[in-house]
């Protein structure tokens, strides 16, 4: 018996999320979610937080060259809070990961965003043999969160610049009211996640990576507890509106639109228009279209009407990754067509987090951690 699929009353997130579930109401997790982190970061009283915490880091970097690191990929949301801070009068170290998926769009909105701004940047290339040998590995998993690898890299090597120049705050472009929060069975990653993994189905074993930033357990409480970096999104505090800021990038940072979500990566638009829609049954324009609808900056019913169109997909770009990878397309297809598999398949941390529910909570309410990550992983 194939069972109706229910949907959000509230938002148009449904049951092909594995770990949606619905109150009395009909509305999900994930509105609970966007309500609590809305309490948090209320408009209005978040610019003032903001404000706050912006002459914090000044504070804790006022004998440093830099006060904050901040990650920037060529997108919307990186480049935008690149351009907050520096209204804000921080003094941002960028930092650009080069997974090899990069586009000329990207890189130009890169590279203009510094020139422009006058701005450092330390670029990190990924050595290639051993990128591709973790993506590959992943895709053997079966699993969706393909691209967690480079998820992980990304934050392991902000933490490790950060460290190294003795800076005490990230800043990440990520806003609950534009994204939303990504189901952890669409989009999982921690260190033994990846370990078990890549030691499983690569080549390469993981403690062998030489170019790829990676972190232990133990390099995650470090970097909380003792190094005692923190994680802050400015765009959680004010508000954003994709629609509204792209004019400002191209007049101030000579910023080019690249098309759809992520889509200024190959490897993010390959995975997110074709193959998490064709092997999962994956829709990751739910996540974003929900989180704008909580946010009143589309209807439902607009979003709905984006979603009766399926995710179109580039058939270059998909025939681009496949010969990349070193599959041949017999090879992917068989990947394809194998059982689907999640993280729960293989080793993660997530029984500590739930064990250690309390102290995360704690620290998220600290400002050590996001509070997002509590709610996802823990709660």
């Amino acid at each position: 018996m194939i069972m109706e699929e229910k949907v959000c009353k509230r938002c148009v997130m449904d049951t092909t999320v594995p770990d949606i579930w619905f109150d009395e109401d009909g509305e999900c997790k994930y509105c609970k979610i966007h309500d609590e982190m809305e309490h948090r970061h209320p408009l209005g009283e978040g610019e003032v937080k903001l404000k706050h915490i912006i002459e914090k880091i000044k504070e804790a970097g006022k004998d440093n060259k830099y006060d904050c690191v901040c990650g920037l990929s060529g997108g919307r949301d990186s480049s935008y809070t690149l351009l907050k801070a520096i209204d804000y009068g921080l003094r941002p170290l960028v930092v650009s990961v080069d997974n090899g998926w990069g586009t000329k769009i990207s890189d130009e909105n890169i590279e203009n965003a510094c020139r422009i701004l006058k701005l450092d940047i330390i670029k990190v290339k990924f050595d290639w043999n051993e990128y591709k040998d973790i993506q590959r590995s992943f895709f053997f998993a079966s699993v969706p969160d393909v691209d967690s690898p480079s998820d992980f890299a990304i934050y392991a090597q902000l933490s490790k610049t950060a460290k190294e120049y003795k800076i005490k705050y990230i800043l990440n472009g990520h806003s609950f009211r534009t994204e939303g929060s990504s189901p952890i069975g669409w989009s999982y990653f921690d260190p033994v996640y990846i370990k078990d993994v890549q030691n499983r189905f690569g080549h390469i074993k993981y403690n062998d990576i030489k170019t790829i930033a990676t972190m232990t357990p133990w390099d995650l409480i470090k970097r909380t507890f003792i190094s005692r970096i923190k994680e802050v999104r400015i765009l959680e505090y004010i508000d954003y509106r994709k629609s509204e800021v792209d004019k400002i990038l191209k007049e101030r940072i000579d910023w080019k639109d690249y098309g759809g979500h992520h889509h200024e990566n190959k490897f993010t638009h390959f995975i997110q228009s074709y193959y998490l829609p064709q092997k999962f049954n994956i829709d990751k324009r739910k996540t974003e279209l929900s989180a704008q609808i909580r946010s009143g900056h589309i209807s439902r019913k607009d979003a709905e009407n984006v979603l009766m169109s399926p995710y179109t997909y580039d058939s270059a770009i998909v025939d681009e990754v496949i010969a990349r990878l070193g599959f041949s397309r017999s090879e992917f297809d068989a990947i394809m067509q194998a059982p689907n598999k999640s993280y729960m398949d293989y080793k993660t941390l997530q029984p500590i987090y739930r064990l250690l529910r309390f102290p995360i909570n704690v620290a998220t309410h600290l400002g050590f951690l996001p509070r997002i990550l509590y709610l996802k992983y823990c709660k």
